[in-house]
């Protein structure tokens, strides 16, 4: 029923978060449900998502020898910045977490954050090539932050949800790459039969072999030492001893070639260790054929049953609840 004196609502609130402005609002009496989420998350960052994900993040690039100053942005790169690009992110012990690329020159960079330190000598760890571009984990870290509630989650369990809820879109981002063809450098071996007179010392090879090195050169099947039995300069090889009648001389040298093939990326190779099945129900041999339902209890959860992520989100989720109500 509806009186004219009011509980002390606040007094409530403290005894649930502990001290401290909470804000309260009724819709008339007899009319409010509301669920109490009051105060702000936690600091998070691309660090932290890295530290239990590094999946998502690929193999970073160090780059040593950097100069820094500190308090300022700029950083010197002595060896040139080749490979590096706006947006990507980086760590370091110079500069705080949550560390990005800002602006390219061809010497130096700008970054969002400052130098903790001064020194000539400043590693940094670029991430150059994410599975998954940096700004859209940071889109889906904004994402995380803004939906999730360390009031109504609890600290520990906030901590673990939102790397799920990160990784869970980052594997549906991930799995728009399965069907992308994938181009990629191979070695293959390239063979040929130096020109020249039999006998003699001197022959010439079709090309100079990159880095000029031959994987071989054989005289009547046996290999010749490079430096004892010839010297390789440019595409001419000259032979310590001559060659006489009938010898037969042959070399080999690896060759860079570009390759194309339909393997799956990095990216989808992520999103296929992830995406959720469900629980097998039925399966035939004959055709070969599968059947999956959802877990029954996520059934309403739509599509965070699509990733193994979304699933174990989903699941806390259920036990956490709505939070605590008030009722008046």
């Amino acid at each position: 029923m509806c009186s004219g004196s009011w509980p002390n609502f606040d007094a409530w609130l403290q005894t649930a978060w502990g001290a401290g402005a909470e804000f309260w609002s009724s819709w008339g009496c007899g009319a409010g449900v509301i669920g109490l989420r009051f105060g702000s998350n936690p600091l998070y960052y691309l660090d932290d998502f890295l530290s239990i994900y590094p999946k998502f993040f690929g193999t970073p690039t160090v780059v040593a020898g950097c100069s820094v100053v500190t308090g300022t942005s700029n950083v010197g790169v002595p060896g040139g910045t080749a490979g590096m690009a706006v947006g990507q992110f980086f760590t370091s012990a110079a500069f705080p977490t949550g560390s990005v690329i800002v602006s390219v020159a061809s010497a130096s960079i700008v970054v969002n954050t400052s130098a903790l330190i001064t020194g000539s000598g400043v590693m940094l760890q670029v991430y150059e090539n994410q599975p998954v571009p940096p700004v859209v984990v940071q889109m889906y870290l904004n994402l995380a932050v803004s939906s999730l509630q360390v009031d109504q989650w609890g600290a520990e369990q906030w901590s673990v949800a939102i790397g799920w809820f990160i990784a869970h879109y980052c594997t549906l981002y991930a799995e728009t790459d399965v069907a992308d063809m994938e181009a990629g450098i191979i070695t293959v071996i390239h063979g040929e039969i130096p020109a020249g007179a039999i006998p003699g010392t001197v022959y010439t090879l079709s090309t100079t072999p990159p880095a000029g090195v031959l994987q071989s050169l054989t005289k009547n099947g046996l290999f010749l030492m490079p430096s004892t039995d010839y010297m390789l300069v440019n595409n001419q090889i000259t032979l310590t001893v001559a060659t006489v009648l009938n010898d037969a001389l042959y070399t080999t040298w690896p060759v860079p070639q570009e390759s194309f093939s339909s393997s799956l990326p990095v990216g989808a190779q992520i999103a296929a260790q992830a995406v959720a099945s469900g629980i097998l129900t039925s399966k035939s041999v004959g055709d070969v054929s599968a059947s999956y339902a959802v877990l029954a209890a996520l059934e309403q959860w739509g599509a965070w049953n699509l990733t193994k992520y979304g699933q174990l989100l989903a699941t806390m989720a259920n036990d956490v609840g709505s939070g605590p109500l008030l009722v008046w």
